[in-house]
């Protein structure tokens, strides 16, 4: 009887040492209570690889480019190969390109059109 208590009593304290090492694995003492989260969502949106392309129009008063471009493949949009015209979320990235300028971008599909949403000259 004392051998099975013991035994009993072992078994128990081993489990609650356990239990204790694991809760103390998962509580790091930081409270992220109302930490913004956004963050992990921008960065991995800036992570995005960008697509290739040529500018073959400029509307700036219509807020468009047009593009020959490689292959997109962005959080909302796979595209093959093509020229076409987008909307820019940004008007005033069109004041940076020209007509033959080589640029890198992101396009998503965003309510209902595809919109570039970054932009930049390739060096």
């Amino acid at each position: 009887m004392k051998k099975s208590l013991f035994s009993g009593a072992a078994t128990f304290a081993i489990a609650v040492s356990g239990f204790n090492a694991y809760a103390d694995q998962e509580s790091s003492g930081m409270d992220v209570r109302g930490m913004k989260m956004e963050l992990q969502e921008q960065t991995a949106l800036d992570a995005m690889p960008m697509s290739d392309g040529e500018v073959e129009a400029v509307d700036k008063e219509g807020k468009t480019i047009t593009l020959k471009h490689g292959p997109i493949s962005s959080k909302t949009v796979k595209m093959s190969p093509m020229s076409m015209t987008f909307y820019v979320q940004d008007p005033s990235v069109l004041s940076n390109v020209k007509v033959g300028d080589k640029v890198k971008f992101t396009v998503e599909y965003v309510d209902s059109a595809l919109i570039i949403t970054s932009m930049t000259v390739a060096k």
